[in-house]
């Protein structure tokens, strides 16, 4: 029977540089700003977005996201405080209420509102240059929200630099494009290797380019 979730969560991003960035210092909180389903209304906070897609239905994630990431083992993930996000639709009660933000409370803007995603909708395709309706359903996202994280209703910048702490033992998975970017992470690792105290030889193993996957799996 085929899976259709991993035992592994995935980060995204379109940088070789990013890749490295986050390997050296922890995954970056980027302020992300989300739609509700309805009244054009939705909230902006920092997080760190996760997948658990298996390699073998990667494909399309990749012409959205990026072709380099890493891969951390989900029970590790929700150590760190990862958690599934809840997609709704616009027929969703909740939704009606969390949009009258006066009457939430700080708790459900903290621990309620920052897991909502729309079920469907418009995003901007970063390769076609066009707005796209998307199915997010199919994203399967997990999301990592700093504890000091500080929730907008607003469609602005907020972001304070955090960062998710990242144990690279934990890592199932470092993706590349292609075997160009070879002997460019090799000399990264041996350096990240020394720095945060882990093998060499075990980063090394991880390396995986998002070619082959589209390939073989």
């Amino acid at each position: 029977m085929s899976r259709i979730s991993s035992e592994t969560l995935f980060n995204f991003t379109d940088s070789y540089d990013y890749l490295i960035d986050n390997l050296e210092n922890g995954f970056y909180c980027s302020d992300t700003y989300e739609k509700f389903p309805i009244r054009n209304k939705g909230y902006t906070i920092p997080m760190v977005c996760f997948c658990d897609i298996p390699l073998s239905l990667i494909k399309d994630h990749f012409d959205w996201y990026g072709r380099y990431g890493i891969g951390i083992k989900r029970s590790y993930a929700r150590q760190c405080g990862v958690r599934p996000v809840w997609y709704v639709t616009s027929e969703n009660n909740i939704i009606r209420y969390i949009c009258d933000d006066e009457s939430i409370t700080n708790h459900e803007k903290k621990y309620l509102v920052p897991y909502i995603k729309r079920f469907l909708g418009l995003q901007y395709h970063p390769i076609e240059k066009v707005e796209k309706r998307k199915k997010f359903y199919d994203e399967h996202e997990w999301r990592y929200i700093p504890e000091k994280a500080n929730i907008s209703f607003k469609d602005e910048k907020i972001n304070r630099k955090q960062r998710m702490e990242i144990d690279l033992n934990e890592i199932e998975y470092i993706i590349i494009d292609t075997d160009d970017d070879i002997n460019k992470i090799l000399k990264d690792l041996k350096g990240i290797s020394i720095t945060k105290k882990v093998r060499f030889e075990y980063l090394v193993s991880k390396i995986i380019t998002s070619v082959k996957i589209e390939k073989d799996f």
